[in-house]
């Protein structure tokens, strides 16, 4: 399965911002950690330092480094887009043709550095 992702220039730049100049991915991530039910989950993008080895590339003409793990893939329209979030700027609108995935998607910092709190 392959995932198309057209980004706003507003998300592309809020996207860039929490990168910090620092290297990494952006894995856009079904989290159902703690839900209960893998039909319970969040969706979340994190900031991660490197693909892992059941990660897929995301298609996006914004030349940001995309990634979702093929177990999550499942869980998506296969194209999509990213905007700037209408409640608060400082997160995201994730939808596709179909349906909306949530207004106000939180970026995670998740790679090593920030965790410890370089």
């Amino acid at each position: 399965m392959s995932l198309t992702l057209r980004v706003s220039a507003d998300a592309k730049n809020l996207l860039e911002q929490k990168f910090d100049g620092r290297p990494g991915y952006i894995r856009l991530a079904y989290d159902n950690e703690g839900c209960g039910c893998s039909l319970s989950g969040a969706i979340a993008l994190w900031l991660v330092d490197q693909p892992g080895a059941a990660d897929l590339n995301i298609s996006s003409e914004s030349g940001l480094p995309l990634i979702v793990d093929r177990n999550d893939a499942i869980y998506f329209d296969q194209n999509l887009s990213l905007t700037i979030s209408g409640f608060d700027k400082s997160s995201v609108r994730l939808a596709s043709d179909g349906q909306s995935y949530g207004s106000s998607i939180r970026i995670e910092d998740r790679r090593s550095e920030a965790k410890i709190g370089i």
